[in-house]
């Protein structure tokens, strides 16, 4: 399963997450893991979550996010759900080749019962008509 959270910056679609993700630690069993680009959020999470600063990799476009996202996955059988802060700031490309990312992750949540969080900046009334059925707004 896929969820993203849309808004346009300064929404709350940080502290959404955050949110989500503390109240994620007490309820699934499985491991989570927080992506974001910088280390500002990491004390804001329950000390549970793997935080991952990916700044410190060279992520150039979708296709190597989503090897690092195997990577992690590989690394780590248990994850449950992964929570991915202010996607298009991560992978500088924008919405280039993010509909297929989308459908390279919603392939291996279903293969390895893993649940994505991703949150965009965006406006939602002028987002993309595939992202419909991901979408939650904040």
């Amino acid at each position: 399963m896929i969820k993203v959270i849309i808004g346009k910056k300064g929404s709350g679609k940080t502290k959404h997450m955050i949110d989500e993700v503390n109240t994620a630690v007490k309820e699934e069993t499985g491991s989570l893991v927080f992506l974001s680009k910088g280390n500002r959020l990491m004390y804001d999470l329950a000390h549970d979550v793997r935080y991952v600063n990916t700044e410190e990799f060279s992520i150039e476009n979708y296709d190597e996010f989503y090897g690092f996202i195997c990577g992690i996955i590989s690394n780590n059988f248990d994850t449950s759900h992964i929570f991915i802060d202010s996607i298009w700031k991560i992978v500088d490309t924008g919405e280039g080749g993010f509909e297929n990312f989308l459908k390279q992750l919603t392939a291996i949540g279903d293969k390895f019962n893993i649940h994505f969080s991703i949150s965009i900046s965006a406006d939602r009334a002028e987002a993309p008509a595939y992202l419909e059925s991901y979408l939650v707004e904040v």
